[in-house]
């Protein structure tokens, strides 16, 4: 027999199904079988076997099975359909009970009190017995052992509850025993309700069926209180089982919607609840997970004392205002600090991005390159907020993880960077990005309206020429040719210091990076982990850096020769364009070179090329590629060392420890942090900075200049329109 195609069904008759104080579910007492049966049985089949198995009339019982998520909650199993859906639901094992109608002889024994029972279902007072027909009456009203369990009522506990509303004038001391009455009510005479109305002024319920004139209408005794103290009514939010369901699937996807909530209660539990329920339901499960957030920012000192133990040579530094509120946090790990000084290259990008949490704030953030290009992160900050001064002072805290040694600044020109990296590293250390120079230009070039769409791509372009020309007198030509396309653009190129972005006027070497895209590697690299309170950012950014670390150090196995496959990659293309250059050889170590255009003079031992590409970027043009491969030397061979095997080795040949937090100090109720031997700690406060109305943007502006997905007509199915639009006649 297949494994796959067959199910363990636990058979139970004549016990008790018991759940104590901590909502366990047992089953106690009777007899109990266990028996192997395919899923592809009928339910005839099902019956005879169970029956057969069981040694009783297969006339007459009735039966039953619990889900593996709600175990005292039992669901009919009448026919096929049913017995399908226990075998959909169960994986390998299913419960199922046997319940036969209860004879004369059986009533009577129950009214004396006694045990001849078989089955019954309790609460936390004593057990409830119930026969065949009051297992279709249970059914009909879903949702009813939830409030059974919260109540600590038996759910089939009928007749005593009828008159559980005495009627006008009855009064109660609080909301819950209102609800409680209404609850028993509504058992007792196998009926559904609804609350029409649930303010703190008075609460009116109904009946769920349309048409019925019951309703029940209560109001608050505004002298003595005496008769209600009203809330909402969130019974899905206090039942244990759907918040533990919440948490778990909240540990595993963070991105589970509000909406979805509502579906998974609806379908899960019979509960219906609106957004605001389901959203307040996953921001309480995250606080569960992850810790209060007001409380996060106490054990910021903590951590970061914890963290310099852990990783000798590591900065985690933080400031506060006079009264104690959190400020500003700086984080260079020692594995980072190492790995910088050890071989990457003196260019470092760095950006910041919004925190998302309930204080918001900003996160800086400063990373560099590896030997093949890839992205190395070497510090960040967490801030109240971004201005000149918060800027200043991560910039001279990463000024202490570099040293003396002399970089190359990428960032966008935000006014508090543009002031800060001037007085730490030197206006001629730092390096517009390109990228935000364009998207700057293209808006100034839409305000002057000049010559449409076809115009402004073709002034694009000739910003590119700009940017991208290596040799001054390139340059003095894409210029010229923009001024005469349109003198004001060429007068904003003039005024927005192109010695920060275009190649020829940038004086320091920034091999060929003309833009902060690494910055915006870490920004959507921790995208997850900004939604997250203080500490558990400070946690997961270890993790998440410990893990990158590793799998860079692992990719030196794809590593075919000295230099790495981007670097492969880059050379392989310069081949193949000096494929078919002429080559001319010199005294000495150089050579002329032509490309069919003009002739450039390439020196082998200065590593030089009139193009001026070899000594901006460290990697051989095309042109240094003909001359290397004429004299049949090894390309690779004439690659800067920046990207070489032994630097990348260097650079991942440090070590990290991971942050213990199994004795982290737990936080008073008057707010003191303190350990398990009653030492304290100092603390901080959240930062004043208060998060403001509306949906938090989680997606990041796009630029206009991202790659866009083509529209296309489902009528003409022509691209750059849709079917609303379009004004093509029909084939």
């Amino acid at each position: 027999m297949d494994p796959s195609n067959t199910i363990y069904c636990y058979l139970h008759i004549g016990g008790e199904l018991v759940r104590d104080e901590h909502g366990n579910v047992e089953y106690i007492g009777g007899r109990q079988e266990g028996l192997s049966l395919e899923r592809s049985m009928t339910y005839n089949d099902f019956v005879s076997r169970l029956c057969g198995k069981m040694n009783i009339n297969i006339v007459g019982p009735t039966f039953s099975y619990t889900l593996p998520f709600d175990l005292y909650a039992l669901q009919p199993l009448k026919n096929d359909e049913d017995l399908t859906n226990m075998f959909q639901f169960s994986d390998r094992f299913a419960r199922v009970y046997i319940c036969i109608a209860s004879t004369v002889e059986d009533d009577e024994t129950i009214e004396n009190g006694g045990q001849r029972l078989n089955e019954t279902i309790v609460g936390s007072n004593s057990p409830v017995p119930y026969s065949a027909r009051d297992v279709d009456i249970i059914m009909q009203s879903r949702g009813f052992h939830q409030r059974c369990a919260e109540s600590h009522v038996g759910s089939l506990e009928s007749s005593r509850f009828e008159s559980a509303i005495l009627g006008s004038g009855h009064t109660f001391s609080t909301a819950n025993d209102f609800r409680d009455a209404i609850y028993l009510m509504s058992v007792g005479g196998h009926f559904r309700y609804k609350f029409k109305r649930n303010c703190l002024k008075h609460m009116t319920v109904i009946c769920v069926v349309e048409g019925c004139p019951w309703k029940v209408h209560t109001f608050r005794n505004e002298h003595n209180h005496s008769l209600e103290d009203v809330s909402v009514s969130e019974p899905a939010v206090r039942c244990n089982r759907a918040t533990t369901m919440i948490d778990d699937v909240i540990r595993s996807n963070p991105d589970y919607l509000p909406r979805q909530i509502c579906k998974d209660f609806r379908r899960q539990y019979g509960m219906q609840l609106n957004y605001c329920q389901a959203w307040n339901l996953k921001e309480k499960a995250k606080e569960r997970i992850h810790g209060v957030p007001q409380c996060s920012y106490k054990l910021l000192p903590w951590l970061c004392t914890r963290l310099i133990e852990t990783n000798p040579g590591t900065i985690a530094e933080y400031r506060c205002s006079d009264d104690g509120h959190f400020m500003q946090l700086f984080v260079a790990l020692s594995v980072s600090i190492h790995g910088f000084q050890m071989g990457c290259r003196p260019i470092i990008s760095i950006d910041s991005s919004h925190m998302s949490g309930p204080y918001k704030g900003a996160l800086f953030s400063a990373s560099s390159y590896d030997a093949d290009d890839g992205m190395f992160p070497l510090a960040y900050g967490l801030f109240s907020s971004e201005n000149y001064e918060d800027w200043l002072w991560f910039l001279e805290k990463l000024k202490m993880v570099i040293g003396e040694r002399e970089v190359i600044i990428i960032s966008d020109r935000h006014q508090g960077i543009i002031r800060s990296v001037s007085e730490v590293f030197g206006s001629e250390n730092h390096a517009h990005c390109y990228r935000h120079i364009k998207e700057n230009f293209s808006s100034f070039l839409t305000k002057l309206n000049s010559k449409g769409r076809k115009g402004k791509e073709n002034a694009l372009q000739m910003l590119d020429s700009i940017a991208y020309a290596r040799l001054d007198c390139d340059y003095e030509v894409a210029v010229d040719t923009l001024r005469t396309f349109n003198h004001d653009l060429a007068k904003w190129v003039e005024k927005n210091n192109p010695q920060h972005w275009a190649m020829s006027k940038f004086k320091k070497m920034r091999w060929d990076k003309m833009t902060s895209n690494l910055a915006e590697s870490f920004n959507s690299w921790l995208r997850h982990e900004r939604h997250h309170n203080i500490c558990v950012f400070f946690i997961e950014h270890m993790d998440k850096l410990g893990s990158l670390l590793v799998e860079h150090k692992n990719g030196l196995v794809k590593w075919n020769g000295c230099i790495g496959p981007k670097t492969e990659e880059k050379i392989a293309l310069n081949i193949a364009k000096g494929e078919n250059y002429i080559t001319y050889l010199h005294l000495g170590s150089l050579m002329k070179v032509s490309n069919g255009k003009a002739f450039l003079e390439v020196d082998l031992m200065e590593r030089t090329c009139t193009c001026k590409a070899w000594q901006m970027s460290g990697i051989p043009c095309d042109h240094a590629c003909a001359a290397i491969r004429r004299m049949g030397f090894d390309v690779s061979d004439y690659v800067d060392d920046w990207y070489k095997y032994n630097l990348q080795e260097k650079i991942y040949s440090g070590s990290m420890r991971t942050l213990v937090t199994h004795d982290m100090p737990r936080i008073d109720e008057d707010g003191t942090v303190r350990d398990a031997l009653g030492h304290t700690y100092p603390f901080l406060n959240p930062p004043t900075t208060k998060r403001p109305p509306g949906r938090p943007r989680k997606r990041r502006i796009e630029s206009q200049f991202m790659s866009k997905k083509t529209v296309h007509c489902s009528r003409c199915n022509q691209p750059g329109h849709n079917r609303a639009t379009c004004n093509n006649p029909l084939p």
